[in-house]
This record gives structure tokens, sequence and C-alpha cells, in this order.
């Protein structure tokens, strides 16, 4: 009782400002999973459209996530400003960010469309091997919906701009209602153009590729519109991009806070995706299982990233106003609270391992694959849940020079050759691939506990020094 006594007042804290993300993320989730699910049943017993969703999210994903972790870095910098009352400052990295993210904008979208060459040159180096000639026909289907996903790059580069300050000002309730609103055409326009309703023709997986696109551009422009005119934001829109704002200095504070954000989640999406690509060697029935898995590795991942986000912003204030003495219960409520749903999302993909799959096909080889899948996704939850809080952490606390090497280490040192090795030369197959997750995911997350830990005891050293004199 005593325990729950001390930690409740910085639950309280934390789920105040990560309870919007949670509800967004909810709702991010439901729609991935309704992507899934709808593409899956309309393939029916052929895995082929599956397929092909999840190899072209794939190669998206690895620039998409890139693109937005740079945007990352907005967050801390305008909180620890805000928590200082420097309105001002927090309004140079909003006017600044604005143009630097869309200039990645534009840059990642000419690399996406570059990108699309190399899915055919995936698919015949696959087939090239004599492998499942089925992934021929998942690279057909895959180029047209990767182009619907191209198009989706800007409006939400913009969107995330305008979403990493307001976070920073602590304002999470805005985001999570544009998300909300924008999963819920989502999931209506799956159901129009998957399926070919209300006097359309079924377009089957470039479907969900069109219905994502549309529910994209309507969330940036309700956030942004809604940013714009409302008045108690006015002291940060004043004036857009007046030439006395525009600051090299400001774009480049982003990104050094921005940057090794952005590596890591490049390592970290380049891990998946290089064990999505991977996993073509084996057909079919495993991409698709893969992207079931992938899926419900989301469903566990964004609650936690929800409470990461919270502890990024709360500890961007502890930071700018130098209040170390909260830090470590502060950090101790977001581990907590993170295990708490880990152990227990963990608990149900085991029981429920041969029920999950059926969500989303009725192929039995495919639930048979995720079936064994979800027991090895379901050991690394811990150490995934770990490493995520670690890193929001240490981004709050602006030390992310030290994520790189972790990073370096920890996906491409260790997670995939051991990941290989046990597909390939051990015999797992696919499981094989997400047993190199345990390992490179544990490293991360005992390294990062290692530096978070080390940072406690430099500023509560440094609240004891003050109080000395």
């Amino acid at each position: 009782m005593n325990f729950i006594k001390k930690y409740k007042p910085f639950y309280k804290e934390n789920l105040r400002l990560a309870l919007p993300v949670i509800l967004s993320q909810v709702g991010q989730i439901t729609v991935q999973l309704a992507d899934t699910a709808m593409v899956g049943n309309y393939g029916g017993n052929d895995p082929t459209p599956l397929a092909a969703v999840a190899f072209a999210t794939n190669l998206f994903y690895i620039i998409f996530v890139t693109a937005m972790g740079l945007s990352f870095g907005l967050t801390p910098l305008v909180g620890e400003n805000f928590a200082q009352g420097k309105h001002d400052k927090a309004k140079q990295l909003l006017h600044n960010g604005a143009i630097l993210f869309f200039v990645i904008g534009l840059i990642a979208t000419a690399l996406l469309i570059a990108a699309k060459r190399l899915l055919p040159a995936m698919g015949e180096l696959m087939l090239g091997d004599g492998n499942d000639a089925s992934i021929g026909a998942v690279v057909d289907m895959a180029l047209p919906y990767y182009d619907t996903l191209i198009w989706g790059m800007m409006p939400i580069m913009i969107w995330g701009t305008v979403k990493q300050f307001l976070e920073g000002v602590g304002n999470t309730r805005i985001a999570m209602f544009t998300i909300i609103s924008a999963n819920t055409l989502n999931i209506l326009l799956n159901w129009v153009l998957i399926f070919g309703k209300c006097g359309f023709e079924p377009m089957g997986a470039v479907g969900a590729g069109y219905a994502t696109l549309i529910s994209r551009i309507f969330q940036c422009v309700i956030l942004v519109g809604y940013f714009l005119l409302t008045p108690r934001f006015r002291q940060y829109t004043r004036g857009v991009f007046e030439r006395s704002l525009f600051s090299l200095k400001r774009m480049w504070e982003i990104l050094k806070v921005g940057m090794p954000i952005a590596f890591q989640m490049l390592m970290e999406a380049s891990a998946f995706v290089v064990a999505g690509i991977l996993v073509l060697a084996f057909g079919a029935a495993s991409v698709s299982a893969y992207q079931i898995g992938v899926n419900m590795m989301n469903v566990t991942f964004m609650i936690v990233i929800a409470i990461g986000s919270a502890t990024t912003i709360l500890c961007s204030y502890i930071y700018g106003r130098k209040n170390f003495s909260r830090l470590r219960h502060t950090v101790n409520a977001a581990y907590q609270m993170g295990l708490m749903w880990n152990l227990t999302v963990a608990t149900l993909f085991v029981l429920l391992r041969y029920k999950i799959p059926t969500l989303f096909t009725s192929n039995e080889e495919v639930i048979a694959v995720t079936a064994n899948m979800l027991v090895f996704i379901a050991l690394f939850q811990l150490s995934d849940c770990l490493q995520a809080i670690s890193i929001s952490i240490l981004r709050g606390l602006q030390d992310v020079k030290i994520i790189i090497p972790i990073v370096v280490l920890a996906y491409v040192v260790f997670n995939i050759p051991i990941g290989y090795f046990l597909a390939f030369n051990c015999g797992f197959k696919a499981d094989g691939l997400i047993m190199g997750f345990i390992v490179g995911l544990s490293t991360c997350a005992v390294l990062t506990i290692l530096r978070v830990r080390r940072n406690i005891r430099r500023m509560e050293l440094e609240v004891e020094k003050n109080n000395k004199k």
C-alpha cells in the first residue's frame, strides 16, 4: 500500500498526458488491425493480398520512421523552454521546425519515389533462388499499394510537426481527436474501397492504400486548421514565417536532438524491415504471418510509446526547471506502468496464439506459423518496453548522442546477424528472425537503462550540492 501511495501522484501525472496519446494509439492500432484484417479477409484463403501490403509497407516504413524521428527532436526542446516560460523561443522552434520538416518531407517523398524500383528487384532476388513463385504475384500487387503510401508522406510530416510542438507545451488532446476522427474515416473507406461498396469496384489491397492516404490528408488539415484558428495558440502562430524568426541555429538545435532519435528509429525499423525481406525466403504464408505478428507487436508497442511520450514531456519539464528531485520517481512510475501493460499483453499473446491469427485469415498454414511466432514475440515484450521508455527518458533529458552506439550494437551487431543465423543456419525459419529481436531488444534495454541510471545519479548529486550551498 505504501508503494502505491508513494507512486500514485506520479502515475496520475503521467497518465494525464499519456491517456490522450494512448487513446490516439488505440485508434491507430485499430486502423492497422482493421487494414490487416480487411485485406486478409478480402484474400480469404489466398495470402497474396496481405503479403503484398506487408511487402510494400516494409520499404516505405524505413524512410517514414526516419523522417518522423527527426521531428521528435522538437518536443523536448519546446518542453524545456515552455517550462521556463520562454514562449518566444518556443515560437522560434515551431517556425523553424515547420520549415525544416517541410523540406525533410520533400526529401523523404523523393526517396520513396526513387526506392520504388527496389520492390521488383527484391522480389526477383528471392525468385531467382527458386523460392515460392507466388512472391511474383505479391510484388505485382504491392506496387500500386506502395504508390498510395508515397503521397501520404508530406501531410503526415506537416501533421507531425504540429503534434510534436503541442506535446511540448503539454497538449496531447487535440492530436487525439484528429487521429480518432481520421482513423474512423480510414476504417469506413477501407470497407468501401477494399470490398467495393457504395457503387465502387472492389480494389483489394490498393483500396486500403487509398483509404490511408485520404485519412492522412484529412488528419493534417484538421489539426493544422484547428491550431491556426485557436486563440490560445495565437502567440505561437502570429507572424507565420516572418523573416526575423528564420534561424539556421534553431534548425540545427532541433536536428542535434532529432538525428540520434531518427537514427535509433531507423536502426530499429531496419531490423524489422530486413526481417520482413528475409521472411520472403520462406513463402507467402510466412510473409503474411510476419505481417500479423508485426501488427500484434504494435498493439503492445504503441501503448508503451504513449507512456514514453508523456515521460519525455515530464522529463523535459524537469530538465527545464532543474527540478531533479522528482526525476527518479517520474522514471520509475513510467517503467512500472509500461511493464504492467506488456506483461499482460505477452500473457495474452501466448494464451490466444491460435485465436489471434483467425481475426486476419482463414489460411491454416498462416495460422500455424503465426501461432508459433507469437510465442517468441511475447518473450521480448519486457525488453521492448524497457528500451522504449528508457529512450523516451533520454530524449526528455536531451541525452541522445549515446543512443547511436547503443542501437548499432543492439541491432547491427547482434539482432540481424543472430536472427539470420537462427533462421537459415539453425532451421528455425521465420521464428529464428523473431529470436534475433529478443537478443537485440534486450541488449538495447540493458544499455539504455544503465544510461538512465547514470543520469539520475548525476542530477541527484547536483541537487545535493545545491542544497549544501
